[in-house]
């Protein structure tokens, strides 16, 4: 099967990814896409997002064409409260609600999504310790499993120390990676992806290209 573009149908259910990059801002490309495949199936999606407005990040979701945003699609921007994060994740995964309640937070309702995008979650620790970031990511597996939910968390390369980032890619049930390649004056990009619950690992990067459509593989043989 030749891949000719790269979103939601490309994502397994129930599950926790990492996406990461080593320069750029493909990401959010992506993310878009797979909001825009989301909310086109009916499904919830929660956009967590550390860089961005609320505004900014729907004016980027009618630039790319999803227009009239539903109830489906629910925006936190300027997102920097790691702790809030982790309150979500530890009281959902000990289902201390009945000391808590159910509306405590300002993320108490991220388990009525289908999807959930992170962006970006490296940035929320990068002053914590290793076991916290462990058990962040071990809770929203936890979570994942139990309401369903496909998380998507975003992270820069080298942002984390690289003992931390290893640690994440080992737990995660998926790690897609965008790279990009400079050789003789020209861009190369390419989609790595190591592993993928239920999938065997590719044998080869796959070239892409960003376009106002999206993420669209290069099915071009390159030759360096």
């Amino acid at each position: 099967m030749v891949l000719t573009s790269f979103g939601l149908k490309n994502v397994p259910a129930n599950v926790v990814l990492l996406i990461e990059e080593d320069i750029g801002d493909v990401k959010s490309v992506f993310f878009r896409k797979i909001s825009s495949d989301a909310l086109t199936l009916g499904k919830k999606v929660h956009y967590i997002s550390t860089r961005s407005s609320g505004k900014d990040i729907t004016t980027e979701l009618n630039d790319s064409g999803v227009r009239n945003l539903s109830e489906n699609f629910t925006i936190i921007g300027n997102f920097s409260d790691p702790i809030a994060l982790l309150d979500m994740c530890y009281r959902r995964h000990k289902l201390c609600n009945r000391l808590y309640g159910e509306n405590a937070g300002p993320l108490h309702n991220i388990i009525d999504a289908d999807v959930c995008i992170i962006d970006m979650f490296s940035s929320l620790f990068i002053h914590e310790e290793i076991e916290v970031v462990s058990e962040a990511i071990e809770s929203l597996i936890n979570i994942s499993r139990e309401a369903n939910i496909t998380f998507l968390l975003s992270a820069d390369m080298g942002i984390l120390p690289e003992r931390a980032e290893k640690i994440i890619r080992s737990m995660v049930d998926g790690v897609i990676q965008f790279r990009t390649e400079y050789m003789g004056g020209k861009i190369n990009r390419y989609i790595n992806i190591p592993k993928m619950k239920g999938s065997l690992p590719l044998n080869k990067m796959i070239a892409y290209n960003v376009t106002s459509q999206g993420i669209t593989m290069d099915t071009r043989e390159r030759v360096g």
